[in-house]
């Protein structure tokens, strides 16, 4: 499997422009799986509470291809792959809600089934997450080897005897079998010492460590002040198989870890503990994806549970175009057991247009920025390399 997708990698790279049409490509396979789940959220609650769903669509603009179903409902996939959507009756103006098909009406139904419609996509991607690591983790975790690559002159791994080519084997007491447990145990240890054993020469080799209490700056920019061992991994990776039951837990623990995570970051970014240089757009997207599929399944897939997660997260967002809004709008008329005024939605659809469209300019500004970066670092190494070529 693994072979397949590397093949068809090579394949598009040497093409000329190769490296761009495989990023697209992945883009495209990527948001239009993830897109599609998340309108299928959508569809199937609709279907749930006889809501008729007239259009779904991945994509935008003019139709490509499509077939009607036994529902009535058009599925087509359009021509800009940016997204989609599920036209339901009753939900916008399109079509005029008779009494003939009210009962069909998005806009008939009661405040809790409405509800449930609009969550439903969100959730379909935090299901799809879960469905995707377990899925992962049953054909077996890839994690990086806690194999170590390097020694940092000075610190408290060398002090203590680690070096390079070592294994750890446990730490404090605990076994170790990939290179988070190595980052776990010593944030754990709050910088006091503690034992590990490392296989060295095939070898159980016994060390007391006492990590170094130092400033240092993450991986999104935050200097923060952390205990400090100086080792850094192979990039060795292996695999660690897992039970169904171990499976299905790690599936939920891992989307629950990583929604915090995002989480964590957003809040940053907003409060400014981070730099808004972090926020990335569509060609942040497609590097990575196309990245991310360059290396295999395994890393596609899971880049896939992270940007699907992002994807729910953000459309919970309370902010009025998002699904989230329409769920702050709901929830209010279901405390007021009425809606709130076509004024005050008005309102607050503007306001929520405008963010977005913030939101949007600041990540494709991003995205520019770091393509003349990059397109300036090629140029500043073709310029160093010149004379040595001469």
């Amino acid at each position: 499997m693994n072979f397949s997708l590397e093949s068809m990698n090579s394949l598009v790279s040497s093409l000329p422009g190769g490296d761009i049409l495989w990023m697209a490509i992945m883009f495209i396979i990527v948001l239009s799986i993830l897109v599609f789940f998340h309108e299928l959220g959508h569809y199937l609650a609709a279907r749930s509470v006889g809501v008729r769903v007239n259009t779904f669509s991945i994509g935008f603009g003019k139709e490509l291809f499509g077939w009607n179903d036994k529902h009535g409902t058009r599925w087509k996939v359009s021509l800009v792959p940016l997204g989609g959507y599920v036209q339901m009756l009753g939900m916008d103006e399109v079509e005029e809600v008779t009494e003939k098909n009210k009962e069909e009406s998005f806009s008939e139904k009661g405040v809790w089934q409405r509800i449930w419609v609009v969550f439903a996509g969100p959730l379909a991607n935090f299901i799809l997450a879960v469905v995707f690591l377990i899925g992962l983790m049953l054909s077996g975790e890839e994690v990086l080897k806690p194999h170590v690559g390097e020694v940092i002159a000075d610190s408290a791994a060398e002090a203590a005897g680690i070096q390079e080519g070592d294994l750890f084997l446990t730490m404090a007491g605990e076994g170790i079998i990939s290179w988070e447990g190595v980052v776990k145990s010593i944030a754990q240890s709050e910088g006091k010492p503690f034992e590990v054993t490392v296989e060295r020469n095939s070898m159980p080799v016994t060390l007391m460590v006492s990590p170094k209490i130092e400033k240092r700056t993450n991986l999104m920019g935050e200097e923060v002040i952390i205990p400090f061992l100086g080792v850094s991994p192979s990039g060795d990776m292996t695999v660690v198989e897992h039970s169904f039951s171990e499976a299905v837990a790690l599936g939920f623990t891992k989307t629950y870890d990583i929604t915090n995570r995002i989480l964590e970051g957003i809040g940053k970014i907003i409060t400014g503990s981070i730099s808004a240089k972090n926020v990335g757009g569509p060609v942040m997207i497609a590097e990575v994806a196309g990245q991310a599929g360059s290396q295999g399944w395994y890393p596609l897939i899971m880049f896939m549970v992270i940007i699907s997660i992002n994807l729910g997260l953000i459309n919970l967002f309370p902010i009025p175009v998002l699904d989230g809004g329409h769920l702050l709008f709901y929830f209010i008329e279901a405390v007021r057991g009425k809606p709130l005024g076509e004024k005050a939605q008005e309102y607050g659809f503007r306001i929520g247009y405008g963010l977005i469209m913030m939101l949007m300019f600041l990540a494709i500004s991003n995205d520019i920025l770091r393509v003349v970066d990059k397109v300036r670092t090629d140029k500043d190494e073709v310029s160093l390399e010149a004379p040595i070529k001469e």
